[in-house]
């Protein structure tokens, strides 16, 4: 195999990287013969004298192997020069950019000689997703290609426990031998069976652009494979969901899937989560299992709330863009780096927009029918402030008939005690969001259908108030929840909407079961002029839930459970209304 040096450099960019493996070859009577080799990764400027760059290379490699060399012993001196393919010599090269720009060169460092490849395809980073269970997808995570179209990856088992000393991050030649690895399937997922447990998990990734073919990029699984988890409760309610849906049916699912920022404490796992083994805790663990949910409920519009960006960017978007799903993430106010995602299937319906708003950004602005009277309650308006409530919101449009347009707000409305009267000031933004950004579809869109749907996690149990106005449209001035914080008493404000909403699951007993605190939180309001309710998947029973004491356990990620309904357009265009 011939020795390569890469030149990468991105279009527009004015600094390119080169590197490229150097063994040296020892003589004398100590000699060894070939050492393992040295990785010399430099970054340079276009504008770098051409000579210059020469002299930089030739003195980071005399650095290293002088730096090692007995005492009195000489230096080694390093001859580097860069020719063309046929031996020419380069003759008028100014700067270190004619490496980016001209092919069919070679580099020669004292006889031997690299290919010089500018921008091949390469796999820069990746793992394997863990922890790895049987029955239970694994894939490439935290993968970034670069200068590709398209990659080909295959999986391995491993035969035999593996050398104590393998470092899965950079395998060696020898732990990479036929004899050790048993190929299992190509594909850029992996289902572990039950036979694989204890084994350990190889990933070959093999980059492509065009016909060229890049370097093959292996990783190994820092664990072995395991038997899987208690998932009975999960895939009997899967069992109403074995495949997607067929128009006119629009399957809809919301989750609160727990944000690592709130689980990840020592708070959490002794006061708020006690009954959860940490290692069902970890982040990683709990994605495998959401994920595992999500696929096969077969969602064809996916809410999720306390979404970590960086569960969305490594493990949400990639696989569920595999499984066809487009995903945007919203990220909430203040400095919490959780927010809202929201997810459709990019065989039914093409995005029109999408839109996010934090409520306390814009009081001052877009909700003057409520601030005339909150900022006569002396520290209301303050306490709003601080909030981060978001509704982030989608315009999708039916790719079964472009007259049907859907507008899908996602919330998460704030949790205190205390704060039901702030969480009817919140579903009014939610509401009146929505309807602002209806209006402006239905005007780009004159002859559609446009119809809405707003899920999340409310907050709010049955019957409190904005389980009411979402339903019934109005709020009086006299209702409760307006003095649901003494020295907050909201008075002189009713509210009003003009939509026709419904919860698609109803008010089941429990979305919300933690060791504190057990009731039904979350729901799908959907448009009743637009829809009608085909199906709502069956919750788990009181006696699966309280198996083990609570949620989150072993069994389910999240301290809350999903809610999954399928609902049936009414319409298929705007004439048929």
């Amino acid at each position: 195999m011939r020795n390569k040096a890469i030149v990468k450099h991105v279009p527009g960019e004015e600094r390119f990287t080169f590197s490229f493996l150097y063994s040296h070859q020892t003589s004398g009577a100590a000699a060894t013969g070939q050492d393992p080799g040295r990785q010399f990764n430099m970054n340079r400027g276009l504008d770098e004298p051409f000579d210059q760059f020469t002299a930089r290379v030739q003195a980071n490699v005399e650095k290293i192997l002088n730096k090692k060399k007995k005492k009195n012993a000489a230096e080694t001196i390093i001859d580097v020069k860069f020719t063309q393919q046929s031996g020419d010599n380069l003759n008028d090269i100014s700067t270190a950019g004619y490496l980016v720009r001209k092919s069919g060169l070679k580099m020669i460092i004292n006889g031997t000689e690299y290919d010089l490849i500018v921008n091949p395809p390469l796999v820069e980073e990746a793992k394997i997703a863990e922890p790895l269970m049987a029955g239970f997808i694994t894939n490439p995570t935290k993968l970034e290609l670069a200068f590709n179209d398209s990659a080909k990856y295959e999986w391995f088992t491993s035969k035999e426990k593996l050398s104590s000393s393998l470092d899965p991050k950079k395998p060696k030649l020898q732990d990479l031998k036929p004899e050790f690895w048993t190929f299992k399937q190509e594909g850029f997922f992996f289902t572990p069976e039950k036979l694989d447990i204890g084994c350990t998990l190889r990933l070959d990734i093999t980059p492509f652009s065009g016909e060229v073919k890049g370097d093959t990029f292996t990783v190994i699984s820092s664990t072995e494979i395991e038997a899987p988890p208690d998932m009975s409760a999960t895939r009997a309610r899967q069992a109403w969901t074995p495949a997607v849906t067929d128009f006119p049916i629009l399957r809809v699912m919301t989750y609160n899937i727990l944000a690592d920022l709130y689980a990840d404490s020592e708070f959490a796992m002794a006061e708020l989560f006690p009954q959860c083994p940490r290692f069902a805790m970890d982040y990683r663990y709990r994605v495998r299992l959401i994920l595992e949910e999500i696929i096969n409920f077969h969602p064809d519009i996916l809410c999720l709330q306390e979404t970590d960006r960086k569960v969305f960017k490594h493990d949400l978007f990639p696989v569920l863009d595999k499984y066809g799903l487009f995903g945007e993430f919203a990220k909430k106010g203040g400095q919490v780096d959780e927010g809202l995602s929201i997810f459709f299937r990019k065989s039914k319906f093409n995005l029109l927009q999408s839109k996010s708003i934090v409520f306390s950004d814009e009081l001052n602005n877009r909700y003057g029918h409520l601030m005339k009277v909150v900022t006569k309650v002396p520290g209301l308006k303050e306490r709003l402030l601080k909030r981060t409530t978001a509704v982030h919101m989608l315009a999708i449009q039916s790719t079964d008939n472009s007259g049907n347009i859907l507008i899908v707000g996602n919330t998460h409305l704030f949790f205190k005690p205390d704060a039901d009267h702030i969480r009817l000031l919140q579903i009014d933004m939610c509401l009146t969001e929505i309807k602002q950004f209806r209006d402006e579809i239905e005007k780009e869109n004159p002859d559609a259908q446009v119809s809405v749907m707003l899920c999340g996690d409310f907050n709010s149990t049955p019957p409190f108030g904005v389980l009411q106005y979402c339903r019934e449209g109005h709020i009086p001035e006299s209702h409760p929840d307006w003095s649901s914080c003494p020295g907050e008493q909201v008075t002189g404000l009713q509210l009003k909407h003009l939509f026709h909403l419904d919860t698609a699951a109803g008010t089941p007993q429990y979305t919300n079961y933690t060791v504190g605190f057990k009731d039904c939180l979350d729901y799908i309001f959907y448009d009743k002029t637009a829809f009608t309710v085909d199906q709502v998947i069956p919750f788990p029973t009181a006696e699966e839930l309280a198996l083990n004491t609570a949620l989150p356990n072993v069994s389910f990620p999240s301290d809350h459970i999903s809610v999954v309904a399928d609902l049936k357009w009414k319409h298929f265009n705007k004439e048929e209304s």
